[in-house]
């Protein structure tokens, strides 16, 4: 009879990084579970998770290293050793330096996360200033608007002991089931909800209230909750007037969006605004969940989330249990993560265009132009990209990005499954999925946790920091946390913690820190805040200092897209809203899982049955959307979920890519993040049967 083991594995399809159960038989994943024995777990596992024997035993696995024989994009490839892989890079990359300097190599993370301090320290050993990331478009904009303000890093809502959350665009339910039950929990202990999406979501349907708002008005319905809160007195007159910089401005600037404004902007019932902004304003404490890039995704979406942060001091709810804590509970302390920073003695790409990004900063380069700067060699020649999980399907007009990774001198890519965007590589690398290494993790409490290794990583597969390590002795480059191997890289990162890599391959259940921090609340009394000022600032110092050459504001300023787009819009007369999370799906990768692709027999197009009328479209219908650049075909999804004017369609779909249709020059003056949330489209029946 065969031995089936049990190895505990830290899902890594999404972010959220739910704890499997891996049932394993002569080395072979066999079936997985949500763990049950670990605490705080219910042995609940969503879809994505369910599929992960599908995921790690695709057949699109890349599976030995391999270089390219053929032309760029033919997806002609030989097999090679790892040490002739290791010798191709080192022999390119230093080439590279030394022709063009280190700033004309690249190293880029996509998905997943894990592995992104490691890479960081790759390029700075040696000596690019270009370390980026796909937060070029996701989280770092959300993370710059606070900082403009607070000076610190996001500090989440404590929904143990808020009385009313805020949750502004973000369906838990779909992008981080683990929190669904605290979020379910807060109804069962009669807390209000004030919910704040254009779509009607299971999270919505919870709410108290739901601001269903146009997508990209955020901002506009930000500002007219504040001039309420204000105009009645409902604000925190002792926090404002001792730690807030430009509140006059600020309560002027907010004068001019009274809820019978806000309403003809953002569709939302003036009376709908008075009351939620009541009902946060006055039932605290109260918190504010926020969401990594739906507000952001829109072309003036750090301003609009600067709005939205501003009502945290606003209301007094900053620091504090049950608002938006800077420490809510004990951590211990790790090596890595917002700890290394990026070597910045360089010009990095971004740095003219975005600014603001570095000031406030991101540690990180912003590279959502970077097919314009390898193509134009601008602001010099970027000669090489070293590419961990990169997808050209994350930037707008995604075929443009393939043609810049064409015109590269040299490209790696390193990842789970042969992408369009590695048929473009000169030499491709083959990652180890989460249930093929180990990995320590740090969690809530001051836990630390070993997802384990369940099986050999199939074929030649390392994990990424083994990868990162063989590049970095092939180009005899040091680090002193890399340079030692990866179990030393990982009893590294737990020194400061007082935990052992024994312990923890013995704890399944995981071990708390013994250097344990405690919790803090208003450390602002003490420590003040981190911008220019020292305070809370409603006009940020950083943005002002660019408001004559770039035109940025300290205010947190709404600027309509409908209006400064320039947009024809009887040519295109509905809203593109792209990428809203499903259950089942999480961005180009799991499209490739066929318990999960199969779901769907071709891109959804998601349209109010108003709209359906108006242009003759019947659900089920194949269509056509087209924008200014570029169109799609799909199926029609006749929903009530959103509202009339607005189609929507998700991502990373080969099939009917959503990111076709968006200009690659549509973009956030501040951020550089494009505006995937509010662009512009036209849709029409399309004949022929849909092709799945």
């Amino acid at each position: 009879m065969n031995q089936r083991v049990i190895k505990k594995v830290r899902c890594n399809i999404c972010s959220a990084g739910c704890p499997i159960d891996a049932y394993v038989e002569e080395g072979t994943l066999v079936s997985v579970e949500g763990s049950r024995d670990l605490p705080g777990q219910s042995g609940g596992l969503c879809s994505k998770g369910a599929a992960s024997r599908q995921y790690v035993y695709n057949k699109d696995r890349i599976l030995y290293p391999m270089k390219r024989i053929g032309k760029k994009g033919s997806g002609e490839f030989e097999r090679v050793s790892w040490d002739e892989a290791y010798r191709m890079i080192s022999e390119n990359l230093l080439r590279v330096k030394k022709e063009y300097g280190p700033q004309a190599t690249a190293f880029y993370a996509g998905y997943p996360k894990w592995y992104r301090p490691a890479l960081l320290r790759l390029s700075n050993a040696y000596g690019s200033p270009n370390y980026c990331t796909e937060s070029s478009t996701c989280f770092q904009s959300a993370a710059m608007a606070w900082r403009s303000i607070y000076g610190n890093d996001i500090c989440f809502p404590d929904l143990m002991h808020a009385q009313t959350v805020l949750v502004w665009s973000n369906n838990l339910y779909h992008s981080n089931a683990g929190m669904a039950r605290s979020y379910q929990a807060l109804k069962a202990r009669g807390a209000k909800i004030i919910a704040v999406d254009p779509r009607e979501t299971v999270t919505t349907q919870a709410a108290d209230i739901h601001l269903k708002l146009l997508p990209g008005t955020d901002g506009a319905l930000a500002l007219s909750m504040a001039q309420v809160i204000i105009e009645e007195g409902l604000y925190d007159k002792e926090f404002v007037e001792t730690y807030v910089y430009g509140f006059e401005e600020y309560q002027a600037y907010v004068n001019q969006f009274p809820p019978e404004k806000a309403e003809k902007i953002t569709g939302v019932d003036k009376e709908l605004i008075r009351e939620a902004a009541r009902m946060y304003a006055s039932n605290g404490p109260a918190g504010i969940m926020f969401s990594a890039s739906p507000v952001v995704h829109n072309i003036n979406g750090m301003q609009n989330y600067r709005a939205v942060m501003c009502l945290i001091a606003l209301t007094g709810n900053y620091d504090i249990p049950g608002g938006n804590p800077s420490r809510p509970g004990p951590v211990s302390p790790c090596n890595e993560y917002g700890k290394v920073k990026r070597l910045d003695t360089i010009e990095a790409i971004g740095e003219k265009d975005f600014p603001a990004w570095f000031d406030l900063p991101c540690e990180e380069a912003q590279c959502t132009r970077i097919a314009d700067y390898i193509l134009k060699e601008e602001p010099y020649a970027l000669k090489a990209v070293v590419g961990f999980g990169l997808n050209h399907r994350m930037w707008p007009e995604p075929e443009y990005f393939q043609k810049a990774l064409e015109a590269l001198d040299f490209y790696v890519n390193v990842d789970l499954f042969f992408s369009d965007s590695s048929k473009m590589a000169d030499l491709v690398l083959p990652a180890a999925s989460s249930f093929e290494r180990d990995v320590v993790l740090n969690g809530r409490g001051g836990m630390f946790f070993l997802s384990e290794k369940a099986i050999e990583p199939v074929g030649e597969a390392k994990n990424d920091i083994e990868i990162m390590i063989g590049m970095l002795r092939a180009m005899q480059l040091h680090d002193e946390a890399l340079e030692h191997g990866y179990e030393k890289y990982m009893e590294y990162i737990l020194e400061p913690s007082g935990v052992t890599l024994e312990e923890l391959r013995a704890h399944p259940e995981g071990v708390k820190g013994r250097v344990i921090i405690p919790p803090a609340f208003k450390r602002y009394e003490k420590e003040g805040f981190h911008t220019p000022s020292g305070k809370v600032e409603f006009v940020s110092q950083i943005l002002e200092r660019y408001k004559d050459s770039h035109g940025y504001s300290g205010l947190p300023e709404y600027r309509d897209f409908r209006e400064v787009s320039g947009m024809d819009r009887e040519a295109y007369p509905l809203i593109l809203n792209t990428g809203s999370r499903k259950p089942q799906l999480f961005h180009a990768r799991t499209y490739r899982v066929p318990w999960l692709a199969g779901l769907e027999k071709a891109t959804l197009v998601e349209i109010h049955p108003e709209d359906a009328k108006k242009y003759g479209i019947a659900d089920g219908d194949m269509v056509r959307v087209s924008s200014p650049v570029g169109s799609i075909c799909g199926i029609a999804a006749v929903y009530l979920n959103s509202q009339p004017g607005i189609v929507h369609v998700y991502h990373g779909n080969a099939k009917g890519e959503a990111n076709d249709l968006i200009d690659r020059n549509y973009l956030d003056p501040i951020s550089g993040f494009p505006g995937y949330k509010s662009y512009f489209c036209k849709i029409e029946k399309e004949k022929g049967e849909v092709k799945a």
